[in-house]
């Protein structure tokens, strides 16, 4: 088959390399399918479903913010002007799909999004504290709560390692890191901090999972309740923060095997391959 595949990184570029290990072609000439893995490249397949109108198109909505001002009615534009034009709609997951439904009644479709190529390395000690991974000038990534937190241990601000596109100002800031590089942290490091309001998926918690790091979420977080047993689960308050980072730190070991049974599941449900598989599924 040919796929035409639009929407932002790093999602996109491993969903399209998922379809190409399954031996498919990525092209926008007289293409088989038209897949849009976020809002950024509606217009692009819409463009492209115009050439070929006969050609399915599936657009996938990655989350709604409802922190953002004025988010219904951009919610009710979205639906009306891109994803009614769609012949199928996907989500990242059943926190998304419940949402979505609220301005919706046509048939939705739960696909995660995938992966980085992350693995478990027994042989890396786990020598660092804490990690996060995102936007950390988010305020629904709640990275003040780290901060919070932080600042009341002994040199705490030196205990956290900070990846993604934005510089919080506190820990040991390394901006866009490689895959590589990234795949070595999540294994040298104890702690993931993930105290977010709300995530679509919040991928680094399962990537970090699958490298033995221990998730630190908060309970008023539906999506990670979707994916975490309550064991990794504290209020949105700087001092619940710590009291779980010292209870967890009592038997470590036997929360870890708990989180790598976890991403042994999640590495072959999150797998660049399987999503493409399940995409070519909604066809069938």
């Amino acid at each position: 088959m040919k796929i035409a595949i639009f929407g932002i990184l790093p999602f996109s570029e491993l969903i399209k390399e998922g379809f190409q290990i399954l031996g498919h072609k990525i092209s926008n000439e007289n293409p088989d399918l038209i897949y849009a893995n976020d809002p950024r490249g509606y217009k692009e397949a819409i463009s492209l479903k115009k050439k070929y109108p006969t050609i399915n198109m599936i657009f996938n909505l990655l989350d709604i913010p409802w922190f953002m001002p004025n988010i219904l009615n951009q919610t009710k534009m979205l639906v009306s002007i891109y994803l009614n034009q769609a012949d199928a709609v996907t989500v990242i997951s059943q926190k998304v799909k419940k949402d979505l439904s609220q301005f919706t009644d046509r048939e939705i479709h739960v696909i995660y999004n995938p992966v980085r190529d992350v693995n478990y390395d027994e042989n890396i000690k786990k020598e660092n504290q804490f990690l996060f991974v995102g936007r950390a000038n988010d305020p629904n990534k709640r990275f003040s709560l780290i901060k919070e937190s932080l600042s009341k241990i002994q040199d705490g601000e030196k205990k956290i390692t900070v990846c993604g596109p934005e510089d919080p100002g506190f820990g040991n800031y390394l901006g866009y890191v490689s895959n590589k590089k990234l795949n070595e942290l999540y294994n040298s490091t104890k702690y993931l901090l993930l105290p977010s309001k709300y995530e679509g998926i919040g991928l680094p918690m399962i990537e970090g999972m699958i490298c033995g790091t221990l998730p630190i979420t908060c309970n008023d977080n539906e999506t990670a309740k979707e994916f975490l047993p309550i064991d990794f689960m504290c209020e949105p308050k700087s001092d619940s923060i710590l009291n779980y980072i010292k209870k967890l730190d009592t038997n470590y070991k036997i929360k870890q095997e708990m989180v790598l049974k976890l991403g042994e599941k999640y590495k072959e449900q999150f797998n660049k391959t399987s999503i493409a598989k399940n995409i070519l599924n909604i066809l069938k």
